[in-house]
């Protein structure tokens, strides 16, 4: 169990640093590119990422998933808070972000968590460079909704409205990669 924390911790950590970058960055696409970094570090160094591993909840374990979604989530503040915390032009994007991101309603923030869960289930399942940049690229230039990347944005703007989209989109990222994996491993069949 101590390995799944770690290694869940650090995964978010990645991630957050990919918020960061992403955040930051003046070329939207560039933003997108770089933030492939962390899942690429997570899937090249077997780390626990929830939204890399929900998808395959028949083989892991219930109680691992929470401890990995709960471990992802405090390390994803890490990063992003402490950064924030010493460099005003990162929260006061960061705070842009998420004002634009939590205006969407429950079922938007569904939606685009769901088509994140496909993008992710694809970029973990195929460990293939190309593919998981490209999936990285694409959730974020089309605004879907990733729970973990989302989980700093809650967090500076916490409501319980905002609390409650965010548990649309963690919902919508299982769903979105479970339902992935069901409909290739049917392929896979035939």
């Amino acid at each position: 169990m101590n390995t799944i924390i770690r290694q869940s911790v650090l995964s978010g950590m990645l991630v957050g640093i990919g918020v960061v970058v992403n955040t930051v960055s003046e070329n939207r696409y560039a933003g997108a590119m770089l933030f492939s970094l962390a899942l690429l570090t997570i899937i090249h160094c077997g780390l626990k990422l929830y939204t890399g591993k929900i998808g395959f909840v028949r083989t892991v374990p219930a109680k691992d998933l929470g401890v990995m979604l709960l471990g992802n989530l405090a390390g994803v503040l890490v990063p992003t808070l402490a950064i924030a915390s010493q460099r005003g032009d990162v929260m006061e994007k960061l705070l842009n972000v998420s004002e634009n991101k939590f205006s969407a309603g429950y079922p938007a923030m569904f939606i685009f968590g769901c088509f994140c869960g496909v993008l992710m289930f694809v970029a973990v399942y195929c460990k293939n460079t190309v593919i998981t940049v490209f999936c990285i690229m694409v959730f974020i230039l089309s605004g879907f909704e990733h729970c973990i990347a989302d989980f700093p944005y809650l967090a500076i703007n916490f409501s319980i409205d905002n609390a409650g989209k965010f548990l649309c989109v963690v919902a919508g990222n299982s769903l979105g990669s479970i339902v992935t994996h069901y409909l290739i491993k049917e392929e896979g069949k035939q």
